[in-house]
């Protein structure tokens, strides 16, 4: 048991990673055997993460389908937009934070980490556990769409800047208006966020 569990969490993530480096296009069928050759792995550790990332969202499976990566509509990505929104919403409604022991909120990488980063702090202010682990969730499912709204949207830089002041600050007020705000920019845009999405080739790497 001790020596799978490892073999079984590495091939997990390594397999997330190529998810949302955009190794794999919306649609295409993962196959468990071939991936286990690229990972110098058996077939059962592949499977088991492959079925760990449907459970994430990541990766979609049928009967008789098999493995493949979700396809992605306009629709479809406006609901991934809203329902990030709802969560955050709830999250500083419900917000508990203690500004003398407040943490410091990561400012390094590239635009979709950054905003990972500080939606993941907002949803850490909920005494509510399980919203922390959803933004995390949507932070996974929205990280490519993320990537390609640098191509369409001007200034989210200083966008993140604000929203990093606010929370900060610990500012729930401040925030509220501000994450509405950032989700409607972009369920606006959802249409040329996908077609700048299927045109781009391998997406930065999250860490």
């Amino acid at each position: 048991m001790n020596a799978a569990g490892p073999t079984a969490e590495r091939i997990h993530e390594a397999l997330k990673a190529y998810v949302l480096r955009g190794i794999f296009r919306p649609g295409a069928r993962l196959d468990p055997a071939v991936l286990a050759d690229q990972l110098n792995s058996s077939v059962t550790p592949v499977r088991a993460g492959l079925n760990m990332l449907t459970g994430e969202g990541l990766v979609e499976t049928g009967t008789g389908e098999g493995f493949h990566i979700p396809l992605i509509d306009e629709p479809a990505l406006k609901d991934r937009y809203a329902w990030n929104a709802e969560i955050l919403a709830i999250a500083l409604r419900k917000a508990r934070m203690q500004p003398a022991s407040r943490p410091e909120v990561e400012e390094a990488g590239n635009s979709a980490v950054r905003t990972a980063t500080l939606f993941l702090e907002i949803g850490r202010w909920s005494p509510n556990h399980e919203h922390a682990r959803a933004i995390a969730l949507m932070n996974d499912r929205l990280h490519a769409a993320r990537v390609a709204e640098t191509g369409v949207l001007g200034d989210i830089d200083g966008e993140l800047d604000e929203i990093a002041d606010a929370t900060g600050r610990c500012d729930a007020t401040a925030l509220r208006p501000m994450v509405a705000r950032y989700h409607r920019r972009r369920a606006r845009s959802a249409a040329a966020i996908l077609r700048q999405l299927y045109r781009m080739d391998e997406l930065p790497p999250v860490e």
